[in-house]
């Protein structure tokens, strides 16, 4: 999965398309599971070409859309199962059921890996679901 996130279509109701979800820190991020289905905020309407953001924080405006979560995953991470958003730790499970957590403070490593990877971007695959 490389490059900008993309909208296609597979049917009529079943609209697929790709967000970032860039985290903020302290609790400001929407928690995301493989699976999931709720109204998620955007930065921007949805489905869209090109760049999607998920909103967080105090961003506004925000897009509110209801979707399935069909796909998360981190570049360095590989698949992932979720991300569990805490005000004092932020835990992302792995495809492989491990754990890394992480300082809600500013995404300091507290356990799970070696090494922080460079870069915390998701790339979060979305099913549009009707009404």
């Amino acid at each position: 999965m490389s490059g900008a996130p993309r909208a296609s279509s597979r049917s009529g109701s079943d609209l697929v398309f790709e967000a970032l979800w860039a985290p903020r820190w302290f609790g400001l991020d929407q928690a995301l599971a493989h699976g999931q289905e709720a109204t998620f905020d955007f930065r921007s309407p949805v489905p869209a070409r090109g760049l999607v953001m998920l909103a967080a924080g105090l961003d506004r405006p925000r897009y509110p859309a209801r979707c399935r979560v069909i796909g998360i995953s981190n570049a360095s991470l590989g698949r992932l199962q979720a991300v569990e958003v805490g005000k004092r730790v932020y835990r992302v499970i792995r495809h492989d059921a491990s754990v890394v957590e992480l300082d809600a403070e500013g995404g300091s490593l507290l356990r799970g890996l070696a090494h922080a990877p460079p870069d915390w971007t998701i790339r979060v695959t979305f099913q549009v679901l009707p009404g």
